[in-house]
Parts: C-alpha cells; structure tokens; sequence
C-alpha cells in the first residue's frame, strides 16, 4: 500500500533447506510505515511484506487472515514501555472465549510475494508521545523469518481547524477528505483524513487513513482542498491551500514549493469551498476586508507560465457581504458555478446569486426578505440542478435576540425567474452563534436541503424543531449526503471524524 513511501523498512532473511529436492527456501518478510512521523490521534498504517527469494514453493500463513497466529508483532514505546506482542487471531473481538479457528496458509512460489496492511490503532492504541519500533516475526512449517524493528515517533497534536472535501455529484462521493490543521512541538501541520461512507442508509462514515502534507507557518489557517465535479483520480494533480496572513498560500501534490497570492488584508475571506477543473487548474473566490470586492484567483498548472497566481476577474459587490458561499453543478449541467451572497439592510436581510464564469462574473437582483436577521458566523448553501435551476438557502433570525429561526429558499430558473419561500422553523435554545444550510452533495437520492445551528450555551441542532445533534467534540462542517445529513466535529487530541444526525 505505501511501499513507495517507506520511510522506513526492516527485514530479516531466514532460510530452509530441502535436501530431498536439492532446492532452498529463502523467505524475506519486510514492514513499511508511510512515514516516521505521526500527530497523536492520527491513523498509523502498517503494511507487511513476505517474498519467496528461494527456489521452492512454501507454504506460508496469509498474513491478513484473523485465523492465523502468526506473523506475531512487538511493539514497544511510551504506550507500551515493556513491550507487547500480539497477533491479528488474538486481537479479533471475543478470540478469547471461542476456540482457535484453523490456519489459513497459501503456497508461495519462488520470486512471488504476499502483502497486506491495517491499522495498528486500531489493534494497539499508540495514544502517548514520543519514539516507538514495531518488529513482526513468523515461525512456521520448519522456517522462520523476522522484520527487525521499524522506527516512527509521534509528537503531541492538538488539532485546531478542519474542513471537507468533496468530489461533488460524482461516482467517488462517498470518499471524500477532512483537510486539517495541527499544532505540535516542531510547528503547525497541514495534513488530511480519508472518509468513506460505508453504508449511506446506516449513516456510516469511517476514517481509512490520514496523512501529514507538508508543514505550513505559524499563522497558518483556513485550510482547504479544492472541490471537484468529476472522479479525482482522473486529475493530473492535486491542490491544497490555506491562508496565512494575508497571504493565500496554494501547493500542488507535483511541485516542491507553495505559490501564493496578497489578497490585501488579512481580514479577506477565502470563499468556499475551492474549485478545481479537470485540467489541473485551482480556482479560489476571495472576498475583500471590506466585504464587498470580490476576485477569483486561479492557480494554473505546472507546465504552464510560473506564476504566483492570476486575477481572473474582480467584481464590486453593491452591498457588502455578510455570508457567501459557492455551488457547483454536475459535468452533465455544464459544470456552473453560482455563489449565494447575504447581505444585510436595518431589519431586512437579501440574497443575491453571482454567476461565475471563466472571465467575468454576473451579479444577479437581490431577493429580499423582511424581518430577517443574518446570524453570525454563517454560510448559506447553493445546489444547481442539471436543468440550470439553481437553490439556495440560509438560516436567519427572526428577530435581534438571535433565536427565533426561519429558513429562506431561493429558486432561481434559467430562464432568469426567481422566488423566495420563507419558512419558520423553531426556537433556539439560546441566541445562535454559527450557522449552516447544506445541499445534497450527491448524485443520487431525492434533493434534499438542510441547516444547521450551534448556540451561545454549546447546543447544537437543525432540522425542524430543531432536532438536538449529540456531538463529543465541536462542529466544524456540515454535510448532506444520498440519505443522511453529518457534521464535521473536530477533536483537538484525535482529529476531524463524522457524526450522523436524525435530519
């Protein structure tokens, strides 16, 4: 799995021979870690390696298989400071109160190898700080064959700011990415965790792995990765990006250094998400400090003229902005671009749609709404529809106290026509200090659009009630899926991961 990424790698060649045949075994058994540093909460994937380096077939235990004793795995470090050695037939739930199932073994041909990998968290929690080797050893049919200690250290992390990834309306959706960053004792990280939603009607995410990206500066903040309409592995590269300073900061997975871009200020708003095309090229909508100049920033790829970054266009806003968001239509719709802008005037609240293009930008008649209040810290939401209809939505407040909450949709046609329907949807617990709506990211499933509020005495909820949401760590991001609606929460020990709602 990560082989071409080892940072680290052990072997131990044990050999047996077979004076009937005149032949010899030679057995070769190698560990890989990706790499040599982790953040404490982070997944820390082991890969295991068996090569038959001899001249006969041997008969092997496969090395994924819960029935089998063998390879046995010592690790030792801060978690484990004697030591502990364990094996995937032990480690299965309940092993101990059933008896041992038989072997499984597969013949190994001369010059063939057998590989597999897991998680070593979540067989033996590495929980504590510092420096750590892990070894594995088989014993087996007359031969043996040891992988002397692999080296990784973890540092403690406390992770500060994280959000999604989506390759949105594609066949991949259910794979998808919490990009994060991370602080520990040598600096700040930028890094990301991989999510697959095992099963959509269950409400099911799982974390498959993480990685560290590279180290960013101290200032570092807003990280992202960009959207995309279409299957990721079809891209020729890939982009992050963050903000530092005023400075947005863009790094491709096929180039050494960050290019980065002065937005101005240090208080202009990187507008979510990110987009990236096809070809490569990153596309970044920026918000000025005075709310109202908006720029979209393209990153092109390499291969193309080196330059930091370029303007595509600028556009002046005719109220300022006080919630934006971008939304983004299927390849099948022609791939529009639409962003939601909610500007805010005495006891009366708007939504506007910009229309994105490659080099200008169309700024569309407001859709007011009386009686509404912009809640802080806010982001409406934006669907196309493969028909060029476009939806938008915010959650608002009725009144200045911030709790009695409405919801306000949007359509706007193709053909230019637009409404706004109002709903009233609950009362608040206390007043409401972020909000969010969210569209269905999917390709299948009825469309479905959902909000979601956090308050002044730490409740969360959305729905219509609003329906209380049970989180064990604060929520970052919100996300509708085919069939279930998630939040983002983030822990400041162990990293982003998925909750599921009743919504």
């Amino acid at each position: 799995m990560y082989k071409q990424f080892a940072a680290a790698a052990a072997l131990l060649v044990c050999s047996l021979a077979d004076p009937s045949a005149g032949t010899r075994s030679t057995m070769k058994l190698e560990l890989f870690l990706p790499r040599d540093l982790y953040l404490t909460g982070e997944d820390i994937s082991l890969d295991i390696q068996l090569t038959n380096t001899g001249t006969a077939a041997v008969d092997a235990p496969r090395l994924a298989s819960p029935e089998n004793p063998q390879p046995v795995y010592l690790l030792r470090g801060p978690s484990y400071p004697n030591g502990v050695t364990f094996n995937l037939r032990d480690s299965r739930p309940g092993a101990a109160s059933v008896p041992a199932p038989a072997p499984s073994t597969y013949r190994l041909v001369p010059g063939a190898t057998m590989e597999t990998g897991f998680s070593l968290n979540s067989i033996k929690p590495v929980l504590e700080p510092g420096d750590y080797t892990i070894s594995a050893r088989i014993d087996w049919g007359g031969w043996s064959a040891e992988a002397v200690p692999v080296k990784f250290r973890v540092e403690k992390a406390k992770f500060v700011e994280s959000s999604l990834g989506v390759d949105v309306l594609s066949r991949s959706t259910r794979t998808m990415r919490a990009v994060w960053i991370a602080e520990s004792a040598g600096g700040r990280h930028l890094g990301e965790s991989f999510l697959y939603e095992g099963r959509p009607d269950l409400g099911e995410f799982k974390v498959t792995g993480t990685r560290i990206i590279r180290q960013v500066g101290p200032k570092a903040s807003n990280a992202f990765c960009p959207w995309v309409n279409f299957d990721r592995v079809e891209s020729p590269k890939f982009w992050h990006g963050w903000q530092e300073g005023a400075a947005l900061v863009a790094f491709s997975d096929d180039e050494n250094e960050p290019r980065t871009f002065d937005m101005g200020s240090s208080k202009a708003q990187i507008v979510r998400p990110a987009f990236m095309s096809q070809s490569g090229a990153l596309e970044v909508l920026v918000l000025g400090e005075n709310r109202k100049t908006l720029r979209l920033i393209r990153f092109l790829p390499q291969g193309t003229p080196k330059s930091s970054a370029a303007v595509a266009w600028t556009i002046d806003l005719p109220e300022e902005s006080v919630a934006i968001r971008v939304g983004i239509g299927s390849q099948a719709e022609g791939g529009s671009r639409v962003a939601a802008s909610v500007s805010q005037n005495g006891t009366k609240m708007a939504i506007r749609l910009i229309r994105i293009g490659a080099k200008s930008a169309e700024v569309g008649p407001p859709s007011p709404i009386d009686s509404a209040f912009a809640l802080p810290d806010s982001e409406p939401s934006v669907s196309i529809a493969q028909d060029g209809s476009v939806q938008a939505a915010v959650v608002f407040a009725r009144h200045a106290g911030l709790r009695t909450l409405a919801v306000g949709d949007l359509t706007s046609r193709r053909s230019g026509e637009a409404d706004i329907a109002v709903s009233d949807v609950g009362l608040a617990p206390a007043a409401v200090v972020r909000a969010w709506t969210a569209q269905q990211v999917t390709s299948e499933g009825p469309p479905a659009r959902r909000w979601l509020i956090r308050t002044a005495n730490g409740s969360t909820g959305g729905g219509d009630h609003p329906v209380p949401v049970t989180v064990d760590a604060p929520v970052v991001d919100f996300l509708r899926m085919s069939v279930a609606t998630y939040v983002l929460a983030l822990d400041p020990n162990r990293g982003p991961h998925l909750i599921p709602t009743d919504f």
